[in-house]
């Protein structure tokens, strides 16, 4: 039987939001859960997100490709991938830098270098026993099928790097980072309320 990763409504997506601003949870989860849900990334990729991999003139993030296994952070293709981040998430996130040779941009309240998976989860289960971080990935795929207008499945595909397969593979090989960025952007004013 496959037991899938806990996940929520999409619709719930700016409620726990809305939650995380009513809690006693450091900054740096509650800012790393805002970017789970604005990115799609998977939370290994976010809790290890280095300030050098993100051009703060341009807002663009570049996870770097893999190069072998024991880098922390990297897709889970392996592949580079850039994302334009929305112009309000960055300024969140440069204005909870407390120093500019801080490595990572989620560091640890408690401990030297990233915010642990661990921390995300449990702030999570706090809200929804059923819920992790990984089930963002689904609710954002089913946020873009019922937004309006819908956001087409090749371009979620692309946001969450998925592989994709059959003709999709064959003929949806161009650059999608302006749908990808206008669909964080989207994202991020769901989550929010447009509150920036």
């Amino acid at each position: 039987e496959v037991k899938h990763h806990g996940t929520l409504a999409p619709e719930r997506m700016p409620d726990l939001w809305q939650w995380l601003g009513s809690t006693d949870v450091s900054s740096a989860a509650r800012l790393a859960i805002l970017t789970a849900m604005t990115t799609g990334h998977r939370i290994g990729v976010i809790v290890n997100a280095e300030w050098r991999h993100i051009d703060e003139e341009s807002g663009v993030w570049t996870v770097p490709a893999r190069t072998d296994r024991a880098t922390p952070g990297r897709m889970k293709s392996g592949r580079e991938y850039a994302l334009r981040l929305p112009k309000p998430l960055l300024g969140r996130l440069t204005s909870q830098r407390s120093d500019t040779a801080q490595r990572y941009v989620f560091e640890s309240p408690t401990t030297t270098g990233p915010i642990s998976p661990n921390a995300i989860l449990k702030t999570l289960k706090r809200y929804d026993s059923e819920l992790t971080a990984h089930g963002f990935r689904n609710a954002i795929k089913g946020w873009c099928r019922s937004a309006e207008p819908p956001v087409p499945d090749h371009i979620a595909d692309a946001f969450c790097d998925h592989s994709l397969r059959g003709l999709d593979a064959a003929y949806r090989r161009g650059d999608t980072s302006a749908e990808r960025s206008a669909l964080a952007a989207r994202l991020y004013d769901f989550v929010t309320g447009g509150a920036d």
